[in-house]
């Protein structure tokens, strides 16, 4: 039977459960070739440090010579800078890679130089597959990563979720233990499901069981594979030395967005806080001594334990004093350009930083990306200070590194130090903003709208289970296809096998959650109009219980759904479910389902859509709501409606092939008004209340899952 399975090949990012909405015409019938792409591109992430799993599909690529293909580049110069990178000695399989370490970020961007610069499929591949088996694992995955992310030719094609590729840097080392010991064991008395072993492994977060310090409380939250994973891709999207004008980024208001989405990521975590009796973040001192340790309980594949560190660690030390006087120099280059309202570029000319826009200067300024106007003398704050806090080991080979958490970004949020340093290097965003006059009346106001009323159903959260596939934590047999011809192994495209018998390792994992629920508005127009409406969500009061003051609150609110809105004369019912909400991401689909799919596409065995980009950009839908507690806590929600104010690029135009990002990309955005407008300014209460918004009392009940389905 032929299959009909469906793949995006262009199309609009939905405003809906994360997932890509094609528009009417445009849906293809994907092709036996696509679906090859599909299956390679997934094969190639399958136990990476194993190099000689694979079948005799690979043999021909692995002896693939690049020298002898350079006009099968597109960028030849720098295609030949990466062989002479290799030929002289690049990171040696199983080291640690970290892209915080400067000679291995120059490696792997070579090494994605490589892959990008591919000018087809069959160059691409063989490259894929050449690396797959010559350099770091690592740097393998990281530069795939990311080329596949930036490359138009692969919108379409999806990406193992990083926490099934190398599954250490998000599961507890006792999980990943377990699982190699139902491998050694052979499953012993295990039984199969669908012909397959099966093993379900319980895991918890460090501090269920690790009590370092009250900020363990929380650790459902940091340690979240949703959440962390969203920060990685983030800065795969965005990465800080990929510069906007070379690979099409400048359009985005990527430095604006750098620092709204770190801001964003400051308040979502104080509300969790607030749920759990914790109160502000708290700040840190490069003389003071650290307070809050963190036990990560993570290894590399290598063994290698990730560093902890411990409660009132000494940073401020004689091995230290160079990168703190340096770091502290940086920090008031970046403080002194704010106050002066300009920034100097090399040549010493002034570049204005008194206007609005002049956010996107710096933001790419404190990033250090190289669209900053001066990367020569205002220096990236967070690599020094991620290195530094994170307590890692003092190496004395490149070759020879252990990172703590905070030099991965996959495993950054992990470490409650992340949101103590961005919340130092985001007060440099606010004091920008001081600097700004409020926003008067005209600016908040949208003439002839008024919100009437909303209303929002019961918010409810619980805690449920996940399972994700981390069957690359374990090493397997070498692939033999004598073996493969007797039984029945790579039916769902799988490698992994026990003498000829498929398996597959899961990690069960409670995660926090929410029911669905629904936000109305009545809307009252007196003309036919666009708008756009966000829906924020923050505090009522502190941690002391005070109410807090409007201005004093601003920082705290997290944007839930922005999205245009067509006014029509009279009365507007706006209805928005949670699920469409257009700032969050639904969970990944899991390894060993993405392999069923794609095999039964590509034998013709099932007939069904198959769209095989699913969104990235976003907060885990999960994650919407904090907490909250089981008598209900007080929380308030925020809603504007403002004029249409058309982006200065289209939507869609800029860094858009990809198709698997929400309106958290920059070139998404659906208006030209300040990321986080009305709160990114100080607040005159003379003038802020206007008729286009509404603050909406709520209290947020956290319930036990078996309570839950009597919830109304």
């Amino acid at each position: 039977m032929k299959s009909t399975a469906l793949v995006v090949l262009t199309g609009l990012v939905a405003f809906a459960a994360g997932y890509v909405v094609v528009p009417e015409g445009k849906v293809t019938v994907a092709d036996k070739e696509f679906l090859m792409k599909q299956k390679q591109l997934l094969e190639v992430f399958q136990h990476v440090h194993q190099h000689e799993v694979h079948t005799e599909l690979w043999e021909v690529s692995k002896q693939y010579n690049i020298e002898e293909y350079y006009d099968h580049y597109t960028n030849v110069e720098a295609v030949k800078e990466f062989v002479e990178i290799y030929k002289h000695g690049m990171l040696p399989f199983d080291e640690i890679f970290s892209i915080v370490h400067y000679t291995h970020r120059k490696q792997v961007m070579a090494l994605f130089h490589l892959f990008y610069y591919a000018k087809d499929w069959d160059t691409f591949y063989k490259s894929l597959v050449w690396a797959r088996f010559h350099v770091n694992e690592g740097m393998f995955v990281y530069a795939v990563t990311v080329a596949v992310i930036h490359r138009k030719d692969m919108a379409g094609l999806e990406l193992p979720a990083p926490y099934e590729i190398y599954p250490y840097y998000f599961f507890n080392t006792d999980v990943i233990q377990k699982a190699a010991q139902y491998k050694m064991q052979g499953f012993y008395g295990m039984k199969k499901v669908d012909g397959v072993y099966t093993a379900i492994i319980p895991t918890n977060y460090t501090g269920w069981y690790v009590h370092t310090n009250v900020d363990q409380k929380v650790s459902y939250y940091t340690e979240d594979i949703g959440l962390n994973t969203y920060y990685y891709y983030f800065h795969c999207d965005y990465p800080f030395w990929m510069g906007g004008k070379q690979y099409g980024l400048y359009k985005d208001r990527r430095g604006e967005l750098f620092l709204f989405t770190h801001q964003q990521l400051l308040a979502r975590y104080y509300l969790e806080r607030l749920s759990n009796d914790l109160g502000v973040i708290p700040e840190f001192s490069w003389y003071q001594p650290i307070s809050t340790g963190y036990y990560p309980n993570l290894h590399y594949y290598n063994g290698i334990s990730f560093p902890s560190r411990d409660n009132f660690h000494h940073v401020y030390t004689p091995e230290n004093y160079y990168e703190i006087d340096e770091l502290l120099d940086y920090e008031h280059r970046i403080m002194e350009a704010i106050d002066q309202g300009y920034i100097v570029d090399p040549k010493g000319n002034h570049v204005d930083l008194t206007k609005p826009e002049s956010v996107e200067y710096l933001g790419n300024l404190i990033q250090q990306n190289p669209d900053s106007v001066n990367t020569r003398y205002y220096k990236y704050v967070g690599t020094i200070a991620r290195v530094l806090l994170g307590a890692s080991v003092e190496h004395f080979d490149d070759h020879k590194v252990i990172p703590g958490v905070l030099e991965h970004y996959e495993t950054s949020l992990r470490d409650p130090m992340f949101y103590q340093l961005y919340k130092r290097i985001i007060h440099w965003y606010w004091e920008f903003k001081q600097h700004l006059p409020h926003y008067g009346y005209d600016e908040i106001n949208f003439p002839g709208v008024k919100i009437e009323s909303v209303e929002v159903n019961k918010l409810v959260t619980y805690f449920d289970r996940f399972d994700a596939d981390i069957t690359n934590s374990v090493d397997v047999e070498v692939f033999d296809e004598v073996t493969m011809k007797k039984t029945d192994i790579k039916k769902f495209g799988k490698i992994a096998h026990y003498q000829g018998e498929d398996f597959i390792i899961k990690a069960r994992q409670w995660r926090l959650n929410h029911l669905p629920f629904t936000v109305k508005l009545n809307v009252v127009s007196d003309k036919v109009v666009k708008g756009v409406v966000r829906v924020y969500l923050g505090p009522k009061y502190d941690q002391y219980g005070h109410v807090y003051g409007v201005n004093e609150n601003r920082e705290n609110f997290v944007l839930l759904d922005v999205f245009p809105w067509d006014f029509v004369v009279g009365k507007n019912v706006i209805s928005r479910d949670s699920v469409s909400f257009s700032m969050y991401v639904q969970d990944r689909t899991t390894y060993f389902e993405l392999y069923k799919w794609v095999m039964a596409a590509y034998n013709g065995e099932k007939t069904f859509p198959l769209d095989m980009t699913e969104a990235h950009c976003g907060l885990p839908s999960r994650l919407m709501l904090p907490k909250g507690k089981k008598g209900g806590m007080p929380f308030q929600l925020y809603f504007i409606v403002s004029p249409y104010h058309a982006p200065t690029t289209v939507q869609y135009e800029s860094y858009d092939w990809t198709l698997n990002c929400g309106v958290g990309s920059g070139s998404r955005w659906v208006d030209s008004l300040p990321f986080g407008y009305p709160f990114d300014r100080p607040i005159d209460e003379k003038v802020w209340f206007t008729p286009n918004m509404y603050y909406y009392e709520t209290l947020i009940f956290h319930k036990n899952e078996k309570d839950i389905n009597v919830v109304v």
